[in-house]
């Protein structure tokens, strides 16, 4: 079957310059005296992609093979004359231009490493880190994993990286009374982020005795809510993700939704919530 004129155009086109105007008028006239197949088709495209890559000016060989034979003459050799520069073959390639050419493919590819490495360290992991909304599922689901929510114990959401905080029982809780707030509505939960806003280290559970968080890396303490106390070097309290209920009851952690904590003033009186323990205590 002959391949379409259209296409054996297009792949002749796609060779290089020097080669068209070398071989272009001898392969024009050999392709209108013998219909090309598809298997000459993929011939001429094995041979401009051997054009183009290897820079040798050389006709595909299967139709090399189907043109006429020539009658070899032997050329006499002519004195050059003084002053005269020979020349190259054309589409020759010297060794200095190799190895030019092959560092700077080097350098484009380690350029290419070094971005593509970098987009994809600095693009926002929405499926599994910030910018994401994490369903972590009803209050009553929460209440059945952990019991103790109802009583004011924070409930750590791994994929959120946060504690949720249920408020008016955690702050029950921290003042050392006994509570029980089953079913808080939206405007009583808190998310806090995990990661102190000293130098990003985890910020772990909530201490028995004092029923505050500690930072292990550097001692920044922090109240039930959150807030920064006196002990540590943290210039803010514990960042905050937006909390809210959906129409099912399904309990929602907006991660897109980031608010900075309060800054450290350093005085128990800017505080929004005192608990029972001195100001300057931190969990041992």
């Amino acid at each position: 079957m002959p391949a379409p004129a259209p296409a054996v155009g297009l792949v002749l086109r796609a060779y290089p310059r020097r080669w068209r105007e070398r071989y272009g008028e001898e392969m024009a006239a050999l392709l209108s005296a013998r219909e090309p197949g598809w298997w000459d088709l993929l011939d001429l495209v094995r041979g401009g992609l051997d054009a183009r890559l290897h820079r040798l000016v050389r006709p595909p060989a299967q139709l090399v093979a189907a043109m006429p034979r020539r009658e070899v003459v032997m050329a006499v050799p002519v004195p050059r004359p003084y002053g005269v520069v020979e020349t190259k073959p054309i589409g020759e390639l010297s060794r200095r231009a190799f190895m030019r050419r092959m560092l700077g493919v080097g350098t484009g590819i380690l350029a290419l490493e070094f971005i593509g490495g970098s987009i994809a360290f600095l693009w926002p992991q929405l499926r599994a880190g910030l910018g994401a909304r994490f369903s972590v599922g009803t209050v009553a689901d929460i209440v059945a994993k952990q019991p103790s929510f109802a009583s004011g114990w924070p409930y750590a959401v791994g994929p959120a990286r946060s504690f949720l905080i249920n408020v008016p029982a955690a702050m029950e809780l921290a003042l050392g009374h006994e509570a029980s707030v089953p079913n808080p509505a939206a405007a009583q939960l808190l998310a806090l982020y995990r990661k102190c806003p000293h130098l990003g280290c985890q910020v772990p559970g909530l201490c028995d005795e004092l029923k505050r968080f500690t930072c292990r890396c550097h001692g920044s303490t922090y109240n039930i809510l959150g807030e920064k106390l006196k002990v540590g070097p943290a210039a803010r309290g514990m960042d905050r993700f937006a909390v809210e209920i959906g129409a099912n009851g399904v309990v929602v952690i907006d991660t897109s939704q980031y608010t900075y904590g309060e800054l450290d003033r350093q005085d128990p009186k800017f505080l929004t919530f005192v608990d029972a323990a001195p100001y300057d205590r931190r969990c041992k």
